[in-house]
């Protein structure tokens, strides 16, 4: 992982998977400022950076691959407060999606928006999910 200081309390989050698309476009995994961590949309690519026709296995890379970024910071799913999903066929991805979800997040889930849209970034892509975490008192 890398961490770059990037002002005051800021930090830039790169884990190794990321490193990539951060040297291509300069967006890191995620910004921490302070005691709240931006996560940046992450998709479900698996480790050779292809993309599975199946939405379900997608969605499952999805949540780990934001879980890579989540401990590389020092946040867990707990602290997450909200999510913002887009699914290209989200109506198809609805009951996997929760059901994965569940895998992950506690009870009741944090805010979430969920969003159809026509494409993602990535070519095969049919998921990309971002979240906000804030760390609490522990």
């Amino acid at each position: 992982m890398t961490t770059l200081s990037i002002g005051p309390h800021r930090d830039a989050i790169v884990p190794a998977f990321w490193r990539p698309f951060f040297e291509s476009s300069g967006v890191p995994a995620a910004l921490r400022d302070g005691d709240t961590l931006h996560v940046t949309g992450h998709t479900g690519e698996d480790e050779d950076l292809s993309f599975s026709p199946d939405s379900a296995h997608q969605i499952r890379r999805t949540f780990l691959n934001l879980d890579a970024t989540l401990r590389e910071a020092g946040f867990g799913w707990a602290d997450v407060v909200e999510l913002r999903s887009f699914h290209v066929g989200i109506r198809g991805q609805g009951e996997a999606l929760l059901a994965i979800a569940g895998e992950f997040l506690p009870r009741p889930f944090p805010a979430w928006t969920a969003v159809g849209v026509a494409e993602l970034w990535d070519e095969g892509s049919v998921v990309e999910v971002a979240c906000t975490a804030v760390r609490r008192a522990r």
